[in-house]
């Protein structure tokens, strides 16, 4: 890989917890860009993509949070 390449300059940003707390969700466990959060009798899985989460796993309902 070239270091003047897109894929060194794409920057990362972290995983916005805010997010998913301000629709209700609770925070479980994280790890890297993934976590387990809970709402009601949901439990899912979602994955930090750096534009939203998106739901990977889990059971219960859940939408994709852009």
């Amino acid at each position: 890989m070239q270091p003047l390449s897109p894929l060194v300059q794409q920057e990362f940003l972290p995983p916005n917890w805010e997010l998913l707390r301000r629709v209700g969700w609770s925070v479980a466990s994280v790890s890297g860009p993934y976590c387990v959060a809970w709402r009601g009798r949901d439990e899912v899985i979602f994955e930090w993509r750096g534009d939203g989460w998106y739901r990977v796993g889990g059971r219960g309902g859940a939408e994709e949070l852009s």
